[in-house]
């Protein structure tokens, strides 16, 4: 294997059997394996959590077991790249109108980051779907599906990715951990799940990014939840310089050698799994606005985010005037 290569894609499943699921949707998608039924799929929850490795996976489990497998019968698009309403009338029109007589089973449109389609976007894949031929199935992917019209979400098996079996993350981590020569502790290893619950994406890179520390600088550099506190602690109090708060989470990202996108990224996961009163349409965009700024825009992004967590906290009354 290429020592170049990302562990995300080093270690990514690509066996239906070795993803790590949820004992109900894992119930739920060998349903559809076993009853050669395939509807069309929209999938939903955090980062990380298996969303497109899982629809892959399905697709190539299911041309395997009924039929044989195809990519060419399958189109894998990014909404995120390309926005806009010719993503819809261009490639997607294109590939499931076309025809193959040597191709046979269904056709499989995957399309990321569909909370990043536009409302018009939205409703012409609506048309598409509902003028498709039934061979043509779409397998939706998106993190809040908040931003889904609900008249699309009606045409869709709607999924929860969320909270994944902890010792089943336990074990991946493990078997990556000793076939990198690396001996993670148990403790360490319960620390990084700790931080980034059920986003396996970004375990992998932590992992990968301080592969060469000894064990004390591991328990040295894992974020804790200490950091995290006290970032709440900080934005909630009225006193609190926003710059003093920035470059706290700069000198974190230094010490600990995560970038500072990264420990935002972990604060929101802490909101969102332990104070959910906080989360609110307005909370979900500030997450979105610096989950897609580009590195050379972090610190403004990181900036602005201050701000507007300090002014969202302020108007609900967690700042007291």
């Amino acid at each position: 294997m290429d020592k170049g290569i990302p562990w995300v894609e080093k270690y990514r499943p690509n066996h239906f059997d070795n993803i790590v699921l949820d004992p109900m949707n894992r119930k739920l998608f060998e349903n559809i394996l076993k009853y050669k039924y395939f509807p069309n799929l929209l999938l939903y929850g955090p980062p990380g959590t298996g969303k497109t490795t899982t629809i892959i996976n399905l697709i190539n489990e299911f041309q395997s077991r009924h039929y044989k497998i195809n990519k060419s019968l399958v189109i894998h698009l990014n909404a995120s790249d390309e926005r806009g309403i010719d993503i819809i009338r261009n490639q997607i029109h294109s590939f499931v109108k076309s025809r193959n007589l040597f191709d046979t089973g269904l056709k499989f449109v995957i399309l990321d980051e569909v909370d990043y389609m536009t409302k018009n976007a939205q409703y012409a894949l609506k048309y598409l779907l509902q003028v498709c031929s039934p061979n043509v199935k779409f397998c939706l992917i998106c993190n809040y599906i908040s931003k889904i019209e609900p008249s699309l979400q009606n045409e869709f098996a709607c999924i929860r990715f969320n909270q994944l079996p902890k010792a089943d993350i336990y074990k991946f981590l493990k078997h990556i951990s000793e076939n990198e020569n690396m001996k993670l502790t148990d403790a360490s290893i319960d620390t990084i799940q700790s931080i980034y619950q059920s986003d396996i994406r970004s375990m992998i890179n932590f992992i990968q990014l301080n592969q060469n520390l000894s064990q004390v600088e591991w328990e040295n550099k894992i974020v804790n939840r200490s950091i995290l506190d006290e970032i709440h602690t900080k934005l909630s109090d009225k006193n609190e310089h926003i710059v003093n708060i920035i470059n706290y989470i700069h000198l974190n990202s230094i010490q600990i050698n995560i970038d500072k996108s990264t420990i935002m990224n972990n604060y929101f996961d802490y909101v969102i799994r332990t104070k959910a009163e906080l989360v609110s349409p307005q909370f979900l965009n500030i997450i979105s606005d610096i989950l897609h700024c580009s590195d050379a825009k972090t610190d403004v992004a990181l900036r602005y985010c201050c701000n507007q967590l300090r002014a969202l906290y302020t108007k609900i009354g967690l700042v007291a005037n």
